[in-house]
């Protein structure tokens, strides 16, 4: 199983990351539509949120709609059927919801963030 870290001592904060995941998923720069997301909780504190791709994912449990599936390793979510319920939100703080409010936003490992960083912060392990 893979999923992308976020080695802190290099990243900066500079959230190239987010525009390059919105431009890679979204075709457009909308950091809200990232599926990463690095905010500084303080000054000293670096907070990175993205999917683990967890062995038994608990938002997989927890969708009533069944949006959200594994495949293989790999924990997925189905555009057509998530509605933005939000209920996957509740117990997991690596899922995001679109700025319309109508799907989740799950990282998929593309790597798209991980070639743009500057300062090779990011890395699929």
């Amino acid at each position: 199983m893979s999923f992308i870290k976020v080695d802190k001592s290099l990243c900066t904060g500079c959230r190239i990351c987010e525009a390059a995941c919105s431009i890679a998923k979204e075709k457009v720069i909308n950091r809200a539509r990232s599926r990463i997301h690095i905010y500084r909780s303080d000054i000293l504190e670096l907070v990175d949120r993205v999917c683990i791709q967890c062995s038994k994912p608990v938002c997989l449990s927890v969708c009533p709609h069944g949006a959200i599936y594994k495949r293989g390793n790999s924990v997925r979510v189905e555009k057509e059927k998530c509605t933005g319920c939000g209920e996957c939100l509740k117990v997991c703080d690596r899922l995001f919801l679109s700025p319309e409010g109508d799907e989740v936003l799950m990282c998929d490992q593309c790597g798209a963030c991980v070639l743009k960083c500057p300062e090779n912060a990011l890395k699929i392990v």
